[in-house]
C-alpha cells in the first residue's frame, strides 16, 4: 500500500470512528453530514469542494502501465 493510499484510509477511518462517537453521544445533528447539509445552504461551495474532493480521490483514473 502507498503512502497516500495509507493515508486516505486512515482519515476515512478517523472521520468514521468520530462520526460514530459523536452520534452516539450527541445525536444525528452534531454528524458530519448534518454540518455538510447545513453549511450548503449557507454556502453551497463547501458541498461542491467536498464532493469534487470526493470525485477526485475515489473516482475512476485510467491504469498506468508499470514497467518492470
Amino acid at each position: 500500500m502507498t503512502r497516500t493510499a495509507l493515508v486516505v484510509t486512515t482519515c476515512v477511518i478517523a472521520l468514521g470512528i468520530y462520526d460514530l462517537t459523536v452520534v452516539a453521544i450527541g445525536g444525528v445533528d452534531e454528524s458530519i453530514s448534518r454540518f455538510l447539509q447545513n453549511s450548503a445552504f449557507g454556502s453551497p461551495l463547501i458541498s461542491f469542494t467536498f464532493g469534487f474532493i470526493c470525485g477526485h480521490l475515489f473516482g475512476y483514473m485510467k491504469p498506468k502501465r508499470l514497467s518492470r
